[in-house]
Formats: C-alpha cells, sequence, structure tokens
C-alpha cells in the first residue's frame, strides 16, 4: 500500500514583531501629522464679520468675510450654526469651501433645513462659523 506525505496545508506564516512595531509607529506618526495639518489650517484661515443678513420662516442667510492667510490654496470644512435668542440652535450646516492664496473672501451661506420653523414675529439673533476639526480617536 502506497503512503503519501500530506504538506501541512495552509502554511501559517507568522508576521515578525518588527513588522507589528512598525506599522504601530507608523499609524502615531500618522495621527500626529494629522493634528499638526489641522492646527496649520486653523492658523492660516480667518472667518471675520459673521451677520446674519435675511431670514424667513424657512431658511437664514449668513454673510461672513474669508481669509487665506498662507501661500497655498486650502479646501476647509466650515461648521455654521444659527441660534434662536434663547440660545437654542435653530439649525446648522457643515460645508467645503475652497479658497486660494492670500485672498480675502465675502461669501454668503444659507441654512435652508431648520430645526423648527421660526415663528411670527421671531428672528435668528446669532451666527457663528468655525472651522471643523476632524476627531481622530476621540
Amino acid at each position: 500500500m502506497l503512503k503519501i506525505d500530506r504538506m501541512q496545508f495552509p502554511n501559517k506564516y507568522p508576521v515578525p514583531n518588527w513588522i507589528k512595531l512598525l506599522v504601530i509607529a507608523l499609524v502615531l506618526m500618522g495621527i500626529f501629522i494629522h493634528n499638526c495639518i489641522q492646527d496649520q489650517q486653523e492658523r492660516d484661515i480667518r472667518i471675520s464679520d459673521v451677520s446674519i443678513s435675511d431670514y424667513s420662516a424657512a431658511h437664514v442667510e449668513v454673510s461672513y468675510k474669508l481669509q487665506n492667510l498662507a501661500r497655498v490654496d486650502h479646501d476647509v470644512w466650515l461648521l455654521l450654526k444659527v441660534y434662536d435668542d434663547k440660545d437654542e440652535e435653530l439649525g446648522s450646516v457643515l460645508f467645503l469651501v475652497s479658497i486660494r492664496a492670500g485672498l480675502t473672501q465675502p461669501r454668503i451661506k444659507v441654512v435652508d433645513k431648520l430645526a423648527r420653523p421660526l415663528a411670527e414675529n421671531e428672528k435668528p439673533a446669532k451666527a457663528s462659523i468655525r472651522i471643523y476639526k476632524r476627531k481622530v480617536l476621540s
């Protein structure tokens, strides 16, 4: 009778510990670089003159000035929030803005999805715009 020795299948090749350590170090370095880029972007972009220019029961129009102090173009995520006179949030919107290097631009953004419609003779009290920082490990 024939006797056949079979190969062990599947062969298991363990990942060396130095590769695991290298991957962990690269992930931590990537998180550090991401946070540095977010902080630099916050220093380069200035938002000023935020005001409510027009409103109705279903929408609020907010005007603002955006200034890029850097020498490179930026794509920035901005978070706009609109509040009533009791400091309750009426609506918010997250949007992407591209701004060229060294440029100051007046802009307008419309918040058309409010949490609740404005009552009669009610007006939005204030609006705030800030740079949205993506969070890693939070």
